[in-house]
């Protein structure tokens, strides 16, 4: 089932808001047969999401919606305070139809690494996992080929937070003893943030660094190295793209363009080096899950 709101999101141009595209009575309908008794909390917890988020207010209301539904059936809040899921404005570029194009203010899906942690726990498979920065002085020694891994912590947590990040670890043990470690510099952190991310001087990579730091060291972590769930499979799909829905199926595109920073981008994406990124690790976890 789609939600096909034509009459109600456009008004001789004129965007609705979320609130008034939440609750007509076509997208109610649609809430209602995929959520049930949640519907309403649901659309409660999107419009206040939106009216404390800048940019979100003024997004494409399904783009935001979906962003929903995919947080929901991950069973994770998306709440851009709490680290599991983002719902991220966005802007694109699409055909106008008389052969220009016309801005249109998205909601992009983003998965935090709090959301990754937790759909590795809940496989039931791993004893532990962690990722976590490492400062001036707390490196003695990583081998890539072994990867062996030494840290020493610096115990006194005001002079911690007072030196520079050198890096990022990330590690997991699953229940029949396997272990996997990696480190990364945070000159690789960045070298991979400029490649792959068009937003890299506008967008969180900026405003929340160490975030997306961890998240990018633990996504991988878990899409090359770690048991593969549906969930998790679903998670790395989705993961920082504007879910759209098409001939009944959630379609994932790549866009990588900041809310108020527009880079060139159109509505296709296969070129980006983004969904590159995504593609493979969306093709490797499939692999491994089949």
């Amino acid at each position: 089932m789609s939600v096909n709101n034509t009459a109600v999101a456009k008004k001789e141009n004129v965007a609705v808001t979320v609130a008034q595209f939440l609750n007509a009575d076509t997208t109610k309908k649609y809430l209602d047969g995929i959520l049930k008794q949640r519907a309403g909390q649901f659309v409660t917890s999107l419009v206040s999401l939106s009216n404390l988020t800048p940019g979100l207010t003024g997004a494409d209301p399904r783009t935001l919606m979906y962003c929903g539904l995919k947080a929901a059936s991950l069973n994770l809040p998306l709440d851009n305070n709490l680290g599991f899921a983002y719902a991220i404005p966005y802007n694109n570029k699409k055909d106008d139809g008389k052969g220009g194009e016309i801005k249109v203010l998205e909601a992009q899906f983003q998965l935090g690494y709090r959301g990754y942690v937790q759909l590795a726990q809940r496989t039931g498979q791993y004893k532990n996992i962690n990722v976590i920065d490492v400062r001036v002085g707390e490196l003695e020694k990583w081998d890539q080929f072994t990867e062996e891994l030494t840290l020493c912590l610096i115990d006194d947590l005001e002079k911690r937070i007072k030196q520079p990040v050198i890096g990022y670890a990330g590690y997991f043990e699953l229940l029949n003893g396997y272990r996997k470690t990696t480190y990364w510099t945070k000159d690789r952190v960045m070298q991979h943030a400029k490649r792959f991310s068009k937003a890299f001087k506008f967008g969180p990579w900026q405003t929340d660094f160490d975030q997306m730091a961890k998240k990018t060291v633990i996504k991988e972590l878990l899409s090359k190295w770690g048991p593969l769930s549906t969930e998790i499979i679903d998670a790395v799909k989705f993961d920082q793209a504007v879910i759209r829905e098409k001939e009944g199926a959630e379609t994932p595109d790549y866009i990588d363009v900041p809310g108020d920073f527009v880079v060139d981008a159109t509505n296709e994406s296969s070129g980006d080096l983004e969904a590159e990124f995504q593609r493979h690790l969306v093709e490797e976890a499939a692999k491994e899950g089949a």
